[in-house]
């Protein structure tokens, strides 16, 4: 109920969302609130650079191993851990508790994490490939693992983090006949579909990033060798066609979208340095966070009080 009053509420919403990263190569986890420092923007058009309030430091009773990977979901991040076997732990970043998940049925390839609304259940999804493509679904409610009989041919994924938008999960993979393609995992239904990359991708997605820009799915570059000034966007979801292309006016080799935005401003990540950009006006400026020159595993949350420890458990079961 506090979640949901928050997100119902601009004022509160923006009060408590937080941005969250870590340095590359850094065990710990760092948020910072950056809605006051774009408000203040608004009403400063002199400003070139913007420097983000002091990063707090997240507590969580995480072991001192690196995260190598984090998904975000409301108010819980799932963070994997550089640690072997894989380690992956549920984490409330505003109330500090954690819970470490159990061993999954199969060993964990490729991650996801969201919300099912039809069961008020948050679900963390490992997709296997063996001869086909196997799911496994983790439940905070019951804290159990599931192997689901969905199956798919594929052979091989292009990428190892889900994105996360319309309650479904989505990873690139490709087909035992080197064509790829959008698997989308839908949460409450527990089942998998597909759907297609623009043209040129069909047949090799190995330089393109799977992200959210804005409500919408994107593609974005990702080369050692080449620059790029675009990147694709999915304006219908789920419609092949609906795929265009977005210039923006910075050259860039590698980009990410952070999942952070409001109104005209959308926080990308070049290189691990991060961008404020304003797509209405094709402007930037960049942003810096004191202490940290370069930025990793990058998302936003809203601060709440869900539990990892307790969600789904009744008073009496309690």
């Amino acid at each position: 109920m506090h979640f949901d009053k928050t997100s119902e509420n601009d004022d509160v919403f923006y009060q408590r969302r937080r941005l969250i990263f870590n340095e590359p190569g850094c065990c710990s986890l760092y948020s910072v609130n950056l809605d006051q420092l774009i408000l203040n923007q608004n009403n400063d058009h002199g400003a070139d650079d913007l420097i983000a309030p002091e990063a707090q430091l997240v507590c969580g009773d995480l072991p001192s191993y690196r995260v190598v990977d984090l998904f975000y979901c409301d108010g819980l991040l799932l963070c994997k851990l550089a640690e072997m076997p894989m380690t992956i732990y549920l984490v409330n970043p505003t109330t500090g508790e954690s819970e470490e998940l159990p061993e999954a049925p199969d060993n964990i390839q490729h991650l996801g994490f969201g919300f099912d609304h039809s069961t008020d259940d948050y679900k963390v999804v490992s997709a296997v490939f063996y001869d086909m493509l196997v799911f496994c679904v983790y439940s905070l409610k019951t804290g159990s693992w599931e192997e689901l009989e969905c199956s798919l041919p594929y052979s091989g994924a292009y990428t190892f983090h889900a994105v996360l938008l319309n309650g479904t999960l989505h990873w690139i993979m490709e087909t035992p006949d080197q064509t790829s393609m959008i698997v989308a995992f839908l949460l409450e239904e527990e089942q998998a579909g597909e759907i297609p990359l623009p043209v040129e991708y069909s047949s090799d997605a190995g330089d393109c990033v799977l992200g959210a820009f804005r409500d919408c799915l994107c593609l974005t570059h990702c080369s050692d060798e080449r620059t790029y000034n675009e990147f694709w966007v999915m304006n219908e979801y789920g419609e092949g066609q609906s795929w265009t292309k977005i210039k923006i006016s910075i050259p860039y080799s590698e980009l990410s979208l952070s999942g952070f935005w409001k109104e005209n401003h959308d926080l990308l990540v070049f290189q691990k340095q991060l961008v404020m950009y304003n797509f209405k006006e094709q402007s930037f400026c960049n942003l810096s966070i004191p202490g940290f020159p370069h930025v990793d595993c990058i998302g936003t949350y809203l601060e709440s009080l869900v539990s990892p420890n307790y969600y789904g458990i009744t008073d009496r079961e309690h």
